[in-house]
């Protein structure tokens, strides 16, 4: 117990709910057995009249779907939860390549002779603790991860990407993340899958701004009263516009409001909000947010505002720009992503 209070990337982890772990490994238990006793049935199904056949048949499918409405809520939670898992995996990297500049930059000020060997040995021995401390961490995050993909078919399936390329198989359009997980939010917690959505609504409502709760009742075929009430009581409002603006087009444009929020000492101590214009990242004193230090371009990366939210854009700068510790050309943010540009860490943050 006192470790995991010493360390506070532990701590984080603890904060994970993998309750519905268990529960959805019941289930899937559950299904395995009927899967199986179908293809039993589909095998002998030559022995016996085709009215019992159809009987039993029907009597398995039918479980089988109370089996995935039951678990639906439950996957719309662990993928919530392993999102924080995903989020604390980066950081951990981020975090990573940026102990690793700590010791060279370390390094090279011991050998311009700014630090005494006693000094260099004791800071040496401060970030070889922080290494082990984020090495315990991360092995117990992977134990987690493990955890987390029991129940699913693989890691894709944990993840509301996942949700969105099926929204937009269904509609026939594409949706982003943002737009589906307030769709999808709805839907899950009241038991309801997205092959009965009316596929048109939906295709309206995501067209448009992330959808309000309204919206999204409206959007989702809601035919039985107790399943209204359940997605009533369970969804979760989108936040508030921020701004508007109308473009080119006549169109009013509404956008959430959004910051980046600093996470060390590289990135100060400053939050930038975001606003319709472009805000240009990098070492030049004309840049909205400038940085300093190694690894940092003149004009290095830009965040640009559209219909789907907030898009960071690398230009085509020398050591990259990094989202969740991955280096990216081009990626549209959402809320807690790592941002990183050189040895600076900022936190992208709606609302």
């Amino acid at each position: 117990m006192a470790e995991q209070q010493q360390n506070p990337w532990k701590e984080a982890l603890a904060t994970i709910d993998v309750s519905t772990i268990d529960q959805l490994n019941a289930l899937k238990k559950d299904r395995d057995v009927l899967d199986a006793r179908l293809k039993g049935l589909d095998a002998v199904r030559a022995d016996f009249a085709d009215a019992v056949y159809q009987r039993v048949r029907g009597d398995y499918e039918k479980r089988l779907a109370a089996l995935d409405a039951e678990a639906l809520p439950l996957k719309h939670a662990a993928r919530t939860e392993y999102a924080k898992l995903r989020e604390l995996n980066a950081r951990f990297e981020a975090d990573h390549e940026a102990i690793k500049l700590d010791q060279q930059e370390l390094e090279l000020r011991h050998k311009l002779g700014e630090f005494s060997d006693a000094e260099f040995k004791k800071r040496v021995g401060d970030i070889e603790e922080s290494v082990r401390e984020k090495a315990a961490a991360h092995d117990e995050a992977t134990a987690l991860k493990a955890r987390f993909l029991e129940p699913f078919e693989d890691e894709s399936d944990l993840s509301f990407e996942a949700d969105a390329a099926r929204a937009a198989a269904l509609i026939g359009a594409p949706a982003t993340t943002t737009q589906f997980a307030t769709l999808a939010s709805v839907a899950a917690m009241a038991g309801i899958d997205l092959a009965d959505v009316r596929t048109n609504e939906v295709a309206a409502v995501l067209s448009t701004a992330p959808p309000n709760k309204t919206q999204v009742m409206t959007a989702i075929n809601l035919s039985d009263p107790a399943l209204a009430a359940a997605a009533a009581a369970s969804a979760v409002p989108a936040a508030a516009p921020a701004a508007a603006a109308t473009n080119g087009g006549g169109a009013t444009q509404v956008f959430r409001a959004a910051r980046l929020v600093p996470q060390n000492p590289e990135a100060g101590k400053q939050s930038y909000a975001l606003a319709l214009k472009p805000t240009n990242l990098g070492s030049d004193a004309a840049n909205e947010v400038r940085l300093a230090g190694p690894g940092v371009d003149a004009k290095h990366a830009q965040i640009v505002v559209s219909m789907g939210g907030f898009t960071i854009v690398d230009l085509s700068s020398k050591h990259g720009t990094r989202v969740n510790a991955e280096k990216i050309r081009e990626r549209q943010l959402r809320h807690e992503d790592v941002v990183q540009i050189g040895a600076a860490r900022f936190v992208f943050r709606e609302g």
